[in-house]
């Protein structure tokens, strides 16, 4: 029956596209530039470090609606205060201010183009985010009732499938299937939203193998969020009543949602402290779920939210002679419940949370203090290691931390100091100066002890939690002249204590440099090389005595992209790496070509790439960020031998009803088997089919 369906859309969906095809040669005036996909190219760097360093918080869904909100209702730049123009990700800190003190100074801006005589932005930067910004209309309407927002707002649904034509070994005994639930994954959303004022809306999410109104799920679909929220009503800033993410200072004390890696610009280090917002994503782990309200006196905020959900967690007994009672050895933060041990680990612990941030913005100087306590009702225990006698155990986990910006003249200062109930302190501190309009660097200092225990913390690290690690990073952003780019990075590190397949203390370096050069107004090329350097375990069987093997990946990426017209643009790149351990090396090579066709005016628009690859191992992978359907992402790693293609096509039916078609496929040259457990796959393809359809009225 399932299939059945898909034929049919499928069908329409081709009659469409040559439809479209036929209308664009007979009538090719009717094509004019639309926006490129989202997210800006800027931000892919940051993603795919993400990715590679297995950072499961990055979540490209939210980024991907996040300045989508903003091409509907841009951002107002002669409205927006500090604050807001951190928030948004568009500007660093030296940009965002000079925004604001141009306003103090000279008045509103009349026009976009007059922001190329404040520091730091020029044409090149100014194009880039221009779809996003405005000098007039405003981004939240003050004084709208709430008949008016509801009259005036904007309705969205939105529903997504997804299966792969290739069946898992986890679907394959049809009698006694290890996945207890179809192959589909299925995915809906409501959202209504007027600006940035009010919105509320639920989202349903079922991955590949997860059950729908049957078995363990006989309520529908495996996963549900929802939440209402408003800003600037009364004393109130903010309030959520639902499903919310927090983040505060540099996230050492409460962050959740985006990761804590490393950003593509240099010195754009300092995070935007976004402090409460809805939640929107179908992540199951990275959530809060009660409530959140941010009261504002004066220059004073203070925010208070507290959340009571179940959450996954694998059960187990720990005995000794006296006792035997249950506790939990890990959190399963996945959010598949595929086979029994999965389902069995479903909501299985219940987390209690609660805490507050209070903050006084000054004119210059912006200091919180952030105070936070999660309660569960089982113990935590995890199975005891080495490397991890020192992480949190018990109960209840309590954080509280203090934290700082203040921009004076061209230099920015920030930090965040937090204690664990250990009574373990944790700090970073960094500073971003702006030396010249076409210079700027960052410096940051971070001090993570071993037993420092939080349950909370996003900031800034090279990998795995806040603790054991102390580090520098240092950064640059030159532009010698209009053209031309260099943004470069140092990071070195250093882990006091023993970590997982680490059986001593450590350290490592990485560092990177992207030179680009924009000739046109249509054509950018950029080269980007990297290192890392880490330290693990040697293999066993290499040497008598356990020590350590100094493991390094270096790589160079070159990048061009042109457009053609304004509805037509290439892409292409080629990308190599090394990765060498003790006196083996491995390497792998990437070819891509990407091809874009965004018009406007017109109701069909589509993009594919085709990729050859070829490494020698897992170890010498390539991640690369894809295009996708609108709020899907897509960041593979690309490894062994074979090549990638894939097809994404936006259909217009009409005004307000969209529809997205993804085909993908991975063909492997040197593997008769795809993946491992449950996920093996007999044959050398994978092919993925995504369908969403989206109404707006």
């Amino acid at each position: 029956m399932e299939k059945k369906i898909v034929r049919k859309i499928l069908d329409l969906l081709l009659n469409g596209f040559v439809t479209s095809v036929m209308t664009l040669v007979l009538h090719p005036s009717t094509c004019f530039s639309q926006q490129e996909d989202l997210p800006p190219q800027a931000l892919e760097q940051t993603l795919e470090n993400s990715a590679a360093s297995g950072d499961e918080e990055t979540d490209l869904s939210e980024l991907g609606e996040s300045y989508e909100s903003f091409l509907k209702n841009p951002l107002n730049i002669n409205k927006a205060e500090l604050s807001d123009l951190l928030e948004s990700r568009l500007f660093n800190a030296h940009q965002a201010k000079a925004i604001v003190m141009h306003r103090m100074r000279f008045g509103d801006l009349m026009s976009l183009q007059e922001l190329q005589v404040i520091d730091g932005m020029d044409e090149f930067f100014l194009r880039r985010i221009a779809p996003y910004i405005t000098t007039g209309r405003l981004f939240d309407e003050p004084n709208a009732t709430f008949s008016r927002m509801v009259a005036e707002g904007t309705h969205q649904l939105l529903t997504r499938m997804q299966f792969g034509l290739q069946l898992k070994k986890g679907f394959a005994d049809e009698n006694y299937p290890d996945y207890k639930g179809s192959p589909l994954a299925l995915y809906t959303r409501y959202r209504f939203n007027f600006m940035r004022k009010l919105s509320w809306g639920i989202v349903a999410d079922k991955d590949a193998g997860e059950q729908l109104f049957t078995g363990d799920r006989k309520s529908g679909f495996d996963f549900y969020s929802a939440h209402f929220a408003m800003r600037n009503v009364g004393p109130f800033a903010i309030f959520v009543v639902g499903d919310y993410q927090l983040e505060y200072g540099q996230g050492l004390t409460m962050s959740s949602g985006l990761s804590g890696g490393k950003p593509s610009d240099p010195v754009m280090i300092r995070k935007a402290a976004t402090g409460i917002r809805p939640y929107t994503s179908s992540n199951e782990a990275f959530f809060k779920r009660g409530g959140a309200v941010s009261l504002k006196w004066k220059k004073s905020i203070t925010d208070f939210f507290f959340s009571y959900r179940k959450v996954d967690a694998n059960i187990s007994t720990a005995s000794d002679s006296t006792d035997a009672s249950e506790v939990f050895t890990s959190l399963q933060e996945s959010g598949y419940h595929r086979t029994f041990s999965e389902i069995a680990d479903r909501k299985s612990i219940t987390e209690t949370f609660y805490g507050f941030h209070t903050s006084i913005r000054l004119k210059s100087l912006n200091i919180g203090a952030t105070g936070v306590r999660t309660k569960f009702d089982k113990p935590f225990l995890k199975t005891p290691q080495p490397y991890n006698q020192f992480d949190f155990s018990g109960n209840e986990c309590m954080n509280g931390g203090i934290d700082y910006n203040v921009l004076i003249g061209n230099i920015g200062m920030f930090g965040e100091v937090a204690v664990s109930q250990s009574s373990t302190y944790a700090w970073v501190q960094g500073v971003t100066m702006s030396l010249h309009p076409s210079l700027a660097v960052s410096f940051l200092c971070r001090n993570y002890p071993r037993n420092f225990q939080s349950l909370t913390a996003s900031a800034f690290r090279e990998s795995g939690n806040n603790a054991n690690e102390r580090g520098f990073y240092a950064g640059i952003n030159l532009k010698p002249w209009r053209q031309l780019t260099i943004l470069a990075a140092l990071d070195r590190f250093r882990f006091p204590w023993l970590r997982y397949r680490t059986d001593a203390a450590s350290e490592g370096l990485e560092w990177n440099a992207t030179v680009t050069y924009q000739p046109s107004r249509k054509t950018e090329l950029y080269v980007r090389v990297r290192e890392t350097r880490k330290m693990i375990n040697a293999p066993e069987e290499s040497s008598l005595m356990n020590h350590l093997e100094i493991t390094s990946l270096r790589g160079i990426r070159l990048h061009m992209s042109t457009k053609v017209s304004a509805a037509v643009s290439f892409r292409s790149r080629i990308e190599k790496v090394v990765f060498q351990q003790g006196e083996e090396a491995e390497h792998g090579i990437v070819l891509m070509q990407d091809f874009q066709y965004h018009p406007m005016g017109f109701p069909l628009s589509f993009n594919f790439r085709y990729a050859f690859f070829d490494t020698d191992s897992y170890d010498s992978r390539i991640y690369a960020y894809e295009n996708d359907v609108l709020y899907g992402y897509s960041i593979p790693a690309y490894y062994y031998k074979g090549s990638r293609f894939y097809l994404n096509i936006r259909y217009k039916i009409r005004k307000g009803f969209d529809c997205w078609l993804r085909y993908a496929i991975t063909s492997y040259t040197n593997r008769d088997v795809i993946g491992s457990g449950y996920d093996e796959i007999i044959g050398n393809k994978k092919e993925e089919i995504k369908i969403q359809f989206r109404l707006e009225w």
